[in-house]
């Protein structure tokens, strides 16, 4: 098992696409933050702005397709570097760069003769999928430690100064945020494995990243309010749903729950490609 992990290590190492991924991301991440500064400079548009926050996350949520980015700081006060990472995570930049990834690690070594050679010298399969994991979890972590990075020093060119904001706030929305990533990394893999297309399996992790996955949310509510005469919103117990709507004052309730959610949806779909993967014959 530990020689897998090693294995997928390197692999993950020697990927050239995950440097593009975070090159890329570093560039999205500095110019929101220029394009952020453009409009908390401008009164008009940051009164705008905190409109559009102070509404109902749920709701706002369910209504905005694509990725959008908005700054929570109020008029008057300094941006601080956990208002940004809060701003970009909130619109989806980084689940976007995750949920790719995934998709490209997880079925890298499907579509060639790797994996023939490994998985036909070990009887316990599964072990390739729990790799698979724990090389997304390393992921997902540095992928949080660049976006910090990035963020600050955007901060720092674009405002002429840094705050990094409330530190027990920051690292416990972190760690949320963190952990739902890591879950959502989990459910793109599993999607990945199970379906073995990568075009498939990449127009299904943008759109979970797109809120495409709020119009189905939408049609499960209402159904939900159809059979059983109550008002449902399953938003708050899903993955995707989270990540967008965790408010910037975050509660131990809400951290709690953000953690558990992801946990249960990470362990169902690594149970699922482990089950899958095992029966499978090695194409």
């Amino acid at each position: 098992m530990l020689n897998i992990i090693k294995m997928d290590l390197y692999r993950m190492r020697k990927m050239r696409s995950i440097v593009v991924i975070w090159m890329v991301m570093a560039f999205i991440l500095f110019f929101s933050t220029i394009m952020m500064h453009e409009e908390y400079a401008d009164p008009v548009m940051n009164k705008k702005n905190q409109e559009a926050i102070a509404k109902n996350q749920d709701e706002a949520a369910e209504d905005s397709l694509g990725i959008y980015v908005l700054i929570p700081t109020e008029p008057g006060e300094k941006v601080t570097v956990y208002d940004m990472v809060y701003a970009n995570t909130q619109g989806k930049v980084i689940s976007l760069f995750i949920a790719i990834f995934s998709v490209l690690f997880s079925t890298a070594d499907l579509r060639n003769g790797f994996i023939k050679n490994i998985g036909g010298q070990t009887k316990k399969r599964y072990h390739l999928i729990l790799s698979k994991a724990a090389v997304l979890f390393l992921f997902t972590v540095l992928t949080f430690a660049v976006t910090v990075a990035v963020q600050t020093i955007s901060n720092i060119i674009s405002f002429g100064y840094l705050e990094f904001g409330p530190q027990k706030e920051f690292l416990s929305y972190l760690l949320t945020e963190g952990m739902l990533h890591y879950g959502l990394a989990l459910i793109v893999m599993g999607i990945a494995i199970l379906i073995s297309n990568n075009v498939i399996s990449m127009t299904i992790a943008v759109c979970l990243c797109m809120n495409m996955t709020m119009i189905l949310y939408g049609f499960v509510n209402k159904a939900g309010d159809m059979l059983f005469g109550e008002t449902w919103n399953i938003v708050p117990y899903t993955v995707s749903g989270q990540i967008g709507s965790i408010g910037i004052h975050l509660t131990g309730q809400e951290a709690l729950r953000g953690i558990w959610t992801a946990a249960i949806y990470g362990i169902v779909f690594v149970i699922l490609s482990m089950f899958v993967f095992q029966k499978r014959d090695i194409r």
